[in-house]
C-alpha cells in the first residue's frame, strides 16, 4: 500500500481497494485518531481502532 500523497499540505488518496478503505477506517498500526486518507478522496479520516483503544474497548 502506498503512503498518502499531499497537495499543499492536504492529504489525498488515490487507491480504490478494499485494503485502502479498511486502513482508512481501522488502522491498528498507529495510535492517531485522525489519519491522512489513503482511499479515494481528500483530507483526513477517522481511525476507529485508535478510538476503541482509548475508550478501553480494545486492549
Amino acid at each position: 500500500m502506498n503512503e498518502p500523497k499531499n497537495l499543499w499540505g492536504i492529504p489525498y488518496g488515490t487507491e480504490v481497494t478494499t485494503e485502502a478503505l479498511v486502513k482508512d477506517l481501522w488502522d491498528p498500526t498507529t495510535e492517531e485518531i485522525v489519519t491522512p486518507k489513503r482511499f479515494l478522496g481528500i483530507g483526513w479520516g477517522i481511525n476507529f481502532h485508535a478510538i476503541a483503544k482509548k475508550l478501553g474497548v480494545l486492549q
